[in-house]
């Protein structure tokens, strides 16, 4: 399920640290291996999905990279 967010998720893992990205939401994704945020930044997101499986997403990239909600914490924002 995709449904349409106005946010900013800022990921929970120590600057150390790296978490990978998706290239979807959906129970068939494929982590990205050459694809990769750091602990501590933030992004913009536009959508979250839900895959089949249960596991949440939320999209930081136009071109459709996804990362997983578990390793973020979810802001919204009123622009």
């Amino acid at each position: 399920m995709l449904e349409n967010v106005q946010g900013l998720v800022k990921v929970n893992q120590d600057s150390r640290y790296v978490v990978f990205l998706f290239d979807s939401y959906e129970v068939n994704r494929k982590m990205l291996q050459d694809k990769y945020v750091k602990g501590e930044s933030a992004w913009y997101t536009d959508a979250k999905g839900t895959g089949d499986d249960g596991k949440v997403f939320y999209r930081i990239a136009q071109d459709g990279e996804w990362i997983e909600a578990e390793y973020v914490t979810y802001i919204e924002t009123t622009d």
